[in-house]
């Protein structure tokens, strides 16, 4: 977050922009902090932020102190610091938004007395002895003076000494870089370190980071960050991006329109010019009766000011109309632009031409138009009209037809040669259609005034919810609960209600058949699950019936008889809906699949019949005739081969599978949700005649445990579908 910075001094108040940091405190004009000193002199120090961070730079050759402290280095500042340098004081008042440098200058003040007068008498008798020039004589030093020469001269030379070693250490420890910046006359201020020498076109620098200003004039102001390493002969290279240019576009004509630049709208015209950015666009203008402008243009930049002027053309063509009478009335796509004989100016491309004059049949005519290119039409001879019909019903809008051939709607008219009788034809839905038997006797117009009986039908609309707001063709009709009588006519009826799914219908009233429409709002979820299809039907045939989620006991009960040691009881709650097939898989449908599969008929012959369940197979024939079902109908494969083992893939997709142990009691044993059976026939023995294919008396010869009091008729098994099925 950038702060403001401000300056307060004996000058006023004042702003400084980030982008003249640094702050420059010294003796020179340039300086923003002035303290007393050469205006020639160099800057004493500068204050600058990184990171927004505000830190004080010091100079060489001055000293600065900050809050008492003789600074050696660079430092941070803080709000409550007092910088010191020259008898000038900085204090430093920080907040979150604003940087303020308050300048405190130092008063002089010189006292200056009078002079001591002197009486003359007294000046007379002190007056001093004449002063008698004598020669010149060397003096010889005195040890003393000899001793503090000596001791000055010395210091002289260790500071100079001292000044040497600490060039020649930096000479020693710092690098040669070269900063190179395009344009060549970018001013470059470097930021950090001590100094910044410059000899042979390369800066002197040690190791460290260093900020690098760079400003030209047309060019946006840059700042840089430089890293100085151990690198052999480091170099930097900066290109300063150029300002944008200004744009000024004159069109002749000179007309209004919209100026866009790489097709975005930037001015209008005409207008002051528009500043764009370096580089190559696409310029465009766009007026109403012109065709459009298209250019490329190259934008010099740096501010510099580009002219661009457009010929114009026109967008239209001039046609001339000649009719033979004159005086008719022109209209281009039903709009008058004139009466002949008249050269009409018309926007390029194709338009419904129409010439009509009273008495006269009218001409109509698709004519097409090229931009710039005038035409002269053939005379346009009108021929004088038939007997003019006009139809007019009430409500409007009625199809009309005359002896069986279809003329428009009403209001219409209908040109019709005189001396004969015509049948009219009148309808709307809705309505009653109307027949009328007109003459036309002359080439007088005759007009047929007509009012349409509406048919109404009734319709009970009632509802579950009944403060839901019941809709007709979108308007509203207030609560559901109602009986309305419509136009017999297709409607459409919508019901809503916030939290439920909008129940929407298309009615078709019949007067004397009134018609009720029960309607269950559904929330959300249920409007969902309603949506989906009941039945789906595979590629072979096979039908799969809907089954809703729900929630079902497994297992059962420790003292029930049969009971197993793995059918503990437990709560299993299906969340999501599934198909089930109505049947099972047949052998000739499993046999597509697998041809060689025999269902176990070397034993039993009538276990390969084509319309009995497949059986005998193992869980990957099984699985595999699944994923093959799911290629089939172009689904997923539900099932995978993973280490070793055939999985159902996570998540669950829409391929085809067996169903879990769950899904199966829940459709088997359950109904889907319909109600709970003990055994599929009911909750009693003995079984009911049909119940299904059981060890029944057939099988005698077969097994030696069989129903005494049961015969299904079939010893094996039986045809898929052959008994009564489950309540779903």
């Amino acid at each position: 977050m950038s702060r403001k910075i401000v300056i307060v001094d004996s000058n006023g108040v004042r702003s400084i922009s980030d982008e003249n940091l640094p702050l420059n405190i010294g003796s020179q004009t340039t300086a923003q902090i002035r303290i007393p000193g050469s205006v020639t002199g160099g800057s004493g120090a500068s204050i600058d932020l990184l990171e927004g961070r505000p830190f004080l730079h010091r100079g060489v050759g001055t000293e600065v102190t900050v809050n008492g402290e003789i600074i050696t280095a660079n430092r941070w500042l803080i709000a409550g610091d007092t910088i010191a340098m020259g008898g000038v004081h900085i204090a430093c008042e920080f907040d979150d938004d604003v940087l303020r440098f308050v300048v405190t200058r130092p008063v002089l003040e010189y006292e200056t007395l009078p002079p001591e007068l002197v009486p003359p008498a007294a000046a007379a008798a002190d007056a001093p002895e004449p002063i008698t020039p004598v020669q010149m004589r060397a003096q010889p030093l005195r040890p003393a003076a000899r001793g503090r020469t000596a001791a000055r001269i010395k210091w002289v030379v260790y500071g100079a000494l001292g000044g040497l070693f600490v060039v020649a250490v930096y000479l020693f420890t710092a690098q040669a870089v070269l900063i190179e910046v395009e344009p060549a006359d970018t001013e470059i201020r470097i930021v950090g370190g001590l100094i910044a020498p410059k000899m042979g076109g390369r800066y002197l620098l040690r190791q460290g980071d260093y900020r690098i200003m760079l400003s030209a004039e047309g060019y946006h102001p840059a700042r840089e960050v430089i890293v100085v390493d151990d690198s052999p002969n480091p170099s930097f290279r900066f290109v300063m991006r150029k300002l944008p240019g200004w744009l000024v576009v004159t069109t002749d004509p000179e007309v209004e329109g919209r100026l866009f630049i790489d097709d975005a709208e930037v001015g209008v015209l005409p207008g002051v010019g528009v500043e764009v950015e370096v580089g190559a666009h696409a310029m465009r203008i766009v007026t109403q009766r012109y065709l459009e402008f298209t250019a490329g243009v190259e934008i010099e930049g740096r501010e510099v000011r580009q002219e661009l002027h457009a010929e114009l053309q026109p967008a239209w063509g001039d046609i001339a109309f000649v009719t033979d009478p004159p005086d008719a009335e022109i209209y281009v796509d039903e709009q008058v632009v004139g009466r002949t004989p008249a050269t009409v100016s018309i926007m390029a491309g194709e338009h419904a031409v129409l010439v009509r004059k009273g008495g006269y049949k009218s001409w109509t005519h698709t004519l097409s138009v090229d931009a710039g290119r005038p035409e002269q039409l053939p005379l346009i001879a009108l021929v004088e009209v038939d007997g003019l019909l006009s139809i007019v019903s009430m409500p409007t809008g009625a199809a009309v037809s005359v002896d069986g051939r279809y003329r428009g709607t009403t209001p219409a008219e209908v040109e019709l040669a005189p001396g004969r009788r015509y049948e009219v034809i009148v309808s709307k839905p809705g309505f009653g259609t109307v027949t009328r038997s007109v003459e036309m006797e002359s080439r007088r117009g005759h007009t047929v005034r007509l009012t349409l009986e509406p048919r109404l039908g009734i319709v009970r609309i009632t509802t579950d919810q009944a403060d839901a707001e019941l809709f007709v063709d979108g308007e509203s009709r207030g609560h559901a609960n109602q009986e309305l009588t419509l136009p017999a006519r297709m409607h459409r009826i919508e019901v809503r209600k916030p939290g439920f799914a909008t129940f929407t219908a298309e009615v078709n009233p019949q007067p004397g058949m009134p018609e009720e429409i029960d309607i269950r709002m559904l929330t959300p979820a249920e409007a969902v699950l309603a949506a989906i299809p009941q039945t789906l039907t595979t590629s072979d045939g096979t039908t799969l019936l809907l089954i809703g989620p729900g929630e079902l006991e497994m297992g059962a009960p420790r003292r029930e008889q049969g009971r197993r040691a793995n059918e503990a009881q437990h709560r299993v709650r299906l969340t999501r809906p599934f198909y089930i097939a109505t049947t099972e898989v047949t052998n000739s449908r499993f046999q597509a699949f697998k041809p060689k599969h025999t269902s176990g008929a070397e034993k039993y012959r009538q276990l390969a019949t084509g319309n009995h369940p497949a059986v005998m197979m193992s869980w990957e024939e099984a699985t595999g005739y699944c994923n093959w079902l799911s290629t089939q109908n172009n689904l997923p494969p539900a099932y995978v081969f993973e280490n070793g083992e055939i999985v159902l893939v996570t998540p669950v997709n829409t391929g085809y599978r067996l169903p879990t142990e769950a899904e199966w009691a829940w459709a088997g044993r359950f109904s889907g949700g319909g109600g709970q059976l003990k055994y599929p026939w009911g909750d009693q023995m003995p079984l009911t005649d049909g119940a299904g294919n059981y060890a029944d008396q057939s099988a005698r010869g077969i097994l030696t445990r069989v129903l005494s009091n049961y015969n299904d008729g079939f010893p094996i098994t039986s045809p898929a579908g052959r008994f009564r099925a489950s309540p779903l």
